[in-house]
């Protein structure tokens, strides 16, 4: 009867264990050094059409009052978050986030860190200059944006699908804690829980990854 039994419990941790497989192959497979094969491409449903969220052709002005718009990403891959300066907790927390990952980036010159503020009335460019300056941050390679309301919304909800919503009779935004990966191509490739420093270290992975596939196209075309 043990014997049956024994051979019952082995037979079905077999199967579970099988079952299994594929599941924790994934999480092996997305864990491992650059062990994936593609980044998704995040998509919406648009009258049964998938349609890749796409960033559109904007103008904003940098922290150091430098007009900025989509064509001067160039050919670069980049990193985007939505904030607000006066933001106590969440923005900081985020952005201090965000200032790891750029200095583990330092040396990517292809990648691009955007930060867009919620609030441009308040968030002028001395005010972004001062919190790019608290951050130490390389103005090269993360630009701090404000403009107009109206872009900067439109940007959040209908490029990234990002919540963005004013809270009435405050000073407060509720706004997205999701970092975004956007690739050459201006599409969203990863989104990522910017509370999270785990995801973040994932994002940072999944950057190096985005741009070894470009460099493996390039010289894949220089052949």
């Amino acid at each position: 009867m043990k014997q049956s039994t024994g051979r019952r419990i082995l037979v079905v941790s077999v199967i579970l264990a099988i079952l299994g497989l594929p599941v924790l192959f994934g999480i092996l497979l997305k864990k491992s050094e650059f062990g994936y094969n593609d980044l998704p491409i995040y998509t919406t449903n648009e009258m049964g059409k998938e349609v890749p969220y796409t960033i559109d052709s904007f103008s904003l002005i940098d922290q150091n009052g430098i007009n900025f718009t989509r064509d001067s990403i160039g050919d670069r891959v980049f990193i985007a978050n939505f904030f607000f300066a006066s933001c106590p907790d969440i923005c900081p927390t985020i952005n201090g986030h965000l200032k790891i990952a750029s200095q583990k980036l330092e040396n990517s010159t292809d990648i691009l860190f955007l930060s867009h503020t919620v609030d441009p009335y308040n968030d002028s460019i001395d005010v972004l200059r001062a919190y790019a300056d608290k951050f130490e941050i390389n103005d090269k390679q993360w630009k701090f944006l404000t403009g107009k309301k109206s872009t900067i919304y439109h940007l959040a909800r209908d490029s990234y699908k990002a919540v963005i919503q004013e809270v009435p009779d405050t000073n407060d935004f509720i706004h997205s804690e999701k970092v975004m990966l956007v690739d050459k191509d201006f599409r969203v490739r990863g989104i990522y829980d910017g509370l999270n420093i785990t995801e973040i270290m994932e994002m940072i992975q999944d950057a190096r990854f985005l741009l070894k596939t470009y460099k493996d196209l390039e010289a894949k075309d220089d052949e």
